[in-house]
């Protein structure tokens, strides 16, 4: 091996050990050290002995860390699968072998701009360690991301997957000021384990489902739609675009274009220095129109001018997941959150969101309830009746001809399709009946 060669195989050793964070719910099943790759060798006293043509004064001994984070059988034996995150959240685990998300292969190596670092450069811990003490002394390293990428993490902090304002946003609405602040154990506890990092997108699975190295520690330039974007919206968008939800298809965005979520998400993910209420307000938000002629459109019959305040998931959506009556609390000293339950509805109400530019609109029911957080305490949402929990959709499992646009008929004779009253819980929020439409018949 030459000394070029060797001194990128240490480099990468060293990359190796920030890979091994302990995730939560992971353990270890034994010391972490063992026999490293070719190339290495060990005295008898089992420290290891670098051979002379790797020893470089610039580049920290790293050989201890690929020990354990370069050998897939050791692995294997080391790690412990993670308890499954909660099926009534919104984030949906993947299911493979716990000891990749530890696993860094050589595939790393071809990565110069990150594998010139070694691991202390990003991730701190003790390389001299041959056991877990190695992990002692350890930072968060998406901390050290802006150190290189200045101009990409500027305005990460204001973006709503990092601030997740949309959300505090939404349960202050209902809480009011006075009351957000006991409802701190449950926003940490649910709400903020969908804080979004760097490594999130770019590295690891997110860590609303447990995390872990993706391919290896391969950094990826754009986050892998099915292992980044379609787990932590896994339930609502991420299911439904990759038609996960029996008897749905697919999007036909995916299904015939193969299109990414950032084809068209383009400008809501790193921020843009403005601390968005919620994802309509943000700028150049995703719309059809960036791609698809505005109504009406003559040459086609049903883009007339009568539904140009018709959202266009009205008349292309299929049925999407829908959940209601979600509560938290401790059980047994553990957290917990479930839902009542869950349902495939597809419903058309009027809107609720500001300067949405469609007054008739696909709906989805935000499950809050009325005593949600009574755990906590009673009373703590004095305003719920204001705002409503039937809130404006963009379901994102699009066809061209879903049922509804068989004919005339289909939609406006069909009273399934709509949100009525009847419909609307009776302790549900009061606000909803301002969301209710009646279809218009017609002859």
């Amino acid at each position: 091996m030459s000394a070029s060669t060797h001194r990128i195989f240490r480099i990468f050793a060293a990359l190796v050990a920030a890979a091994f964070v302990v995730l939560p719910g992971y353990a270890l099943a034994q010391a972490c050290y063992v026999p490293p790759l070719a190339g290495f060798e060990f005295d008898p006293a089992g420290a290891p002995t670098v051979h002379p043509v790797a020893a470089h004064a610039d580049i920290p001994d790293d050989a201890n860390c690929l020990a354990c984070h370069g050998d897939a059988g050791k692995l294997i034996g080391m790690v412990k699968s993670p308890e499954a995150p909660p099926e009534d959240g919104c984030a949906t685990a993947p299911s493979r072998p716990p000891f990749l998300n530890y696993f860094v292969n050589e595939t790393f190596l071809a990565d110069m701009d990150h594998a010139k670092q070694s691991c202390v450069s990003c991730h701190g811990g003790d390389l001299a360690a041959t056991d877990m003490t190695a992990h002692e002394g350890m930072v968060d390293a998406n901390e050290t991301c802006a150190e290189c990428h200045e101009k990409e993490v500027a305005n990460f902090d204001t973006s709503l997957h990092a601030s997740l304002s949309g959300q505090d946003h939404a349960l202050i609405l209902r809480s009011g000021a006075e009351n957000f602040a006991a409802l701190e154990h449950m926003n940490q506890n649910d709400c903020a384990t969908c804080h979004t990092t760097c490594s999130d997108c770019h590295l690891t699975l997110p860590l609303a489902v447990g995390g872990g190295l993706i391919k290896g520690h391969e950094f990826m330039k754009r986050a892998p739609m099915e292992d980044s974007c379609a787990l932590c919206h896994g339930s609502r968008a991420g299911g439904e675009y990759l038609g996960h939800n029996e008897g749905i298809v697919a999007d036909v965005h995916f299904t015939d274009e193969g299109m990414h979520c950032l084809d068209c998400h383009k400008n809501d993910l790193h921020g843009d220095g403005t601390v968005y209420e919620n994802r309509w307000q943000v700028a150049g938000r995703a719309q059809c129109t960036d791609c698809h002629d505005a109504l009406p459109k003559s040459t086609i019959e049903m883009h007339t001018v009568e539904h140009t305040d018709v959202a266009c998931q009205v008349c292309h959506a299929q049925p999407y997941q829908n959940c209601f009556d979600c509560h938290t609390g401790i059980e047994d000293g553990a957290y917990f959150r479930r839902a009542g339950h869950k349902e495939l509805m597809l419903k058309f109400g009027r809107n609720t969101a500001e300067d949405y530019p469609f007054n008739y609109v696909t709906l989805r029911n935000n499950p809050v309830a009325r005593n949600s957080f009574d755990y906590l305490g009673e009373g703590l949402l004095p305003n719920f009746d204001d705002h409503p929990t039937w809130k404006t959709a963009a379901p994102h499992n699009i066809v061209l001809r879903p049922s509804q646009t068989g004919s005339c008929w289909n939609c406006h004779l069909n009273d399934d399709l709509f949100l009525e009253p009847p419909d609307l819980d009776p302790d549900g929020a009061a606000a909803n009946t301002n969301a209710t439409l009646s279809p218009r018949r017609i002859e």
